[in-house]
């Protein structure tokens, strides 16, 4: 910020919070309406010092940390200290590293927003306050000293153990798709049954003798088309980036995790030194539920595209979309601040990370702006006795925004010029096996995108809850699939069997409502914190519930420069395969005896390669091991 400023001004930094409640201790004050009682951090105190050293010097202060409840409560610790030199004090909240919005900010002359700070205070002893209570309680419960509680981790904790319960319950299933094989006018078709059922092996039987291919396979001849279905395809351009979306195809596409993902758009936003050695800003602030684009960025992108990509800009005035229910909408989305510093032109002032991070931010905002994909379906079905077949054709007639990116091939286009009444000359058939597929495991990325869609979270803090769950071996993961240990599993059992009325995912929703309210002055922190205590002493003060204790969790140990174990596939061949036993921790119903001994129980791993592994309790005095084709 400093190179958009003249000589008379000094830029200094406090790198993040300065003070906080303290590490060990309560610090919140139950007979003065839940006062906080921050301290310095570490090492603070003395960096601010120096910070007021040069503020005495100087004629009026501004403090400018992020524009959000976090960057307030830091506002307002520096404002508390500063106040004192008795000198004008005025709040910047940028939503841009630029010169036109550091000057528009500083001619505003704004102070604290003291609503965002209640909030932001509310949501801070309420997560002490169930911290320090319910942690002990775990303690206590559980036998298991250190245990910590945390009031939105423990919501996500419970997607990810339910979600590994669902796993472990899931019974597959096999069923059947027919597909005939012959011609339409001598071009080749496939035609694919339609059922809403899935077929058995005698139900695929049946429907081949009731379509006589069997038992005599040549006395099926052809098909006649009954009917013909139309409808137009319009797929819009995805929106600009939020940050939980951003977090999400982050990971996705580049394979960075929130964290890194975070910190590579934090040096963006800051900004690069480009060209002169000016320092610009890159993107807009990245801690955003919105995906709502300014007009003035509008204005830019459109102006660039008509530019360089004058077919693929929407000709249709864009109104910004409605908001997801459980967003504040106070920052615009993350998008570039000026579309024609390309990632081309400014590569070799980014490392490569960066590049690609903010290539996605760029290109998704430019995509955000053009015109949708346009085409029409064509379904023509085919009838046989009760039984329906279809080919599905689709042809586009303008690409939109799928044309702007390399990635985007575009597909033969074929239009077809069937009739009602035109045969489909039958060749052979073929039975696909399928079977019914679990649930998958949660990505970093679909986590913060849950924590989004349900407004359990805000934006500032989808990547820390993730990080404090693997800090406390809630949870683990492997190659991008996340799921619970043994302990997790633990402590969530507990928790949401006594805790659910405070962590269940109504209730966080609700707070957040109620928080983004006193953001809005019509609540009441203390009321709101009030509430919140009370209602935690009443589950405190009541007897525990217990859950049916879990099977002993054992796992095989590896031993290090030896074969690994050959591990029998579930076929009838019972073939060999070696599996590498790295994994995550979770334990069966322990009703589900091994197969083998029938005296231990079946447990489960996750292994490197995603499958699920199955083994005896009772290992290595049984050598069942299995795992999930």
């Amino acid at each position: 910020m400093a190179s958009y400023l003249d000589k008379d001004w000094v830029v200094v930094a406090t790198k993040g919070h300065i003070k906080d409640l303290p590490p060990k201790s309560y610090g919140v004050d139950f007979k003065n309406q839940f006062e906080p009682e921050y301290e310095w951090l570490k090492g603070k105190k003395t960096v601010f010092s120096a910070i007021k050293s040069k503020a005495k010097l100087s004629s009026v202060i501004y403090i400018a940390s992020d524009p959000d409840r976090e960057g307030e409560i830091i506002a307002k610790h520096c404002y508390d200290e500063l106040v004192k030199l008795k000198k004008p004090i005025f709040r910047l909240r940028l939503k841009e590293i630029s010169k036109e919005e550091v000057s528009r900010q500083i001619q505003l002359k704004l102070g604290l927003d003291l609503a965002e700070i209640e909030s932001q205070i509310a949501r801070r002893v309420v997560d002490r306050i169930f911290g320090f209570e319910v942690s002990p309680d775990l303690w206590k419960q559980l036998k298991i000293s250190s245990l910590s509680a945390g009031r939105v981790q423990s919501t996500v904790l419970h997607w990810i153990c339910e979600r590994e319960k669902e796993i472990q319950n899931f019974s597959k299933e096999i069923y059947y798709q027919l597909k005939l094989h012959g011609s339409v006018f001598g071009e080749p078709v496939d035609l694919d049954h339609q059922t809403k059922d899935k077929l058995d092996s005698n139900s695929i039987q049946n429907l081949l003798s009731e379509i006589e291919i069997l038992p005599e396979p040549t006395k099926l001849k052809e098909l006649t088309l009954s009917q013909i279905k139309k409808k137009n395809i319009k797929r819009n351009p995805p929106p600009a980036f939020s940050t939980a979306s951003l977090q999400e195809t982050s990971f996705r596409v580049l394979g960075f995790d929130s964290k890194k993902t975070m910190k590579l758009a934090q040096m963006l936003f800051e900004g690069k030194k480009i060209g002169t050695g000016e320092r610009v800003g890159l993107i807009t602030y990245m801690r955003t539920d919105s995906t709502r684009v300014s007009l003035d960025k509008r204005e830019l992108g459109e102006k660039y595209l008509n530019k360089n990509y004058p077919g693929l800009l929407s000709n249709v005035n864009s109104t910004p979309k409605k908001q997801k229910k459980y967003s504040q909408d106070a920052h615009e989305a993350v998008i570039p601040i000026n579309p024609n510093l390309t990632p081309d032109s400014i590569s070799s002032y980014l490392s490569p990370d960066e590049r690609k991070l903010y290539t996605l931010i760029w290109e998704r905002f430019l995509i955000s702006l053009m015109k949708p994909e346009l085409g029409e379906e064509t379904v023509y079905e085919f009838q046989k006795e009760k039984h329906v077949f279809s080919y599905k054709n689709e042809f586009i007639t303008d690409f939109g925004f799928k044309a702007f990116t390399k990635s985007d091939k575009k597909k033969i286009q074929i239009q077809l010029d069937w009739k009602l009444g035109d045969r489909f000359l039958y060749k052979s058939y073929t039975i696909e096996e399928k079977q019914t597929e679990p649930p998958v495991r949660y990505t970093q990325g679909k986590l913060v995108q849950k924590m989004e869609d349900t407004g359990v979270g805000r934006p500032s803090t989808y990547g820390t809850i993730i990080e404090t769950l693997k800090t406390r071996k809630y949870i683990v993961e492997y190659h991008k699939s996340i799921g619970p240990t043994a302990l997790g599993l633990k402590v969530n059992d507990y928790l949401f069997l006594n805790f659910q009325d405070m962590i269940g995912e109504s209730f966080t929703k609700d707070l957040e409502e109620k928080l983004d309210q006193v953001t809005e002055n019509k609540e009441s922190r203390i009321l709101l914190i009030q509430n919140f205590y009370e209602g935690l002493l009443r589950i405190l003060r009541s007897p525990r519930k217990k859950n049916t204790p879990l099977a002993p969790v054992s796992f095989p140990k590896e031993e290090p420069n030896k074969p690994e174990r050959a591990v029998a596939k579930k076929t009838s061949s019972r073939k060999k395969e070696n599996i590498k036993l790295d994994s995550i921790e979770s334990s069966l119903n322990p009703t589900n005896i091994c197969p083998v001994c029938k005296q231990g129980f079946v447990k489960t791993k996750l292994g490197k390669k995603g499958k699920t592994i199955y083994f005896c309790s009772r290992y290595p005095h049984c050598d069942y091991i299995t795992y999930e084709p």
